[in-house]
């Protein structure tokens, strides 16, 4: 292999590691990522919001829509009792009531999941931030 080709092998490996690995970093005057998108931003006040409307509108129109079949279809259930019908009917009712059970129960999951995102972002920017600052750049391996 004549030197030049050698040469060349290794420049094109440096290269090709270089381009592997890249670290952002924070732009000079107004902070954010690079090439100009922005920083990773949460709305709370959009949060606030829907976290109470989870916790006051939403529970009561969910209330209000599942309640809205009980009495018909307790009046059908007696009107079918002895068929199939009456049963079928029990049993559909029944799975409403526990579809609706369910429901509750998410919205209830996703309004504490607002009220806690704030805290958890912070929780995973303070985990990375300690990572990092544990890397020093002077006792590494390959150096």
């Amino acid at each position: 292999m004549a030197w030049d080709e050698w040469e060349q092998l290794k420049a094109d490996a440096l290269a090709h590691r270089q381009n592997q690995m890249r670290l952002d970093s924070a732009a000079g005057t107004g902070g954010g990522s690079p090439g100009g998108a922005p920083d990773l931003k949460t709305n709370k006040a959009g949060k606030d919001a829907a976290a109470k409307a989870l916790q006051g509108e939403i529970p009561r129109e969910t209330d209000k829509a599942g309640s809205h079949a009980d009495e018909s279809s307790a009046t059908a259930v007696r009107e079918f009792s002895g068929w199939e019908t009456g049963s079928g009917l029990k049993d559909a009712h029944a799975e409403w009531e526990l579809q609706v059970k369910n429901l509750k129960g998410r919205l209830g999951q996703d309004q504490e999941a607002l009220e806690d995102s704030h805290q958890h972002l912070q929780y995973v920017d303070y985990g990375v931030g300690s990572r990092t600052a544990q890397i020093d750049a002077r006792t590494h391996p390959r150096r």
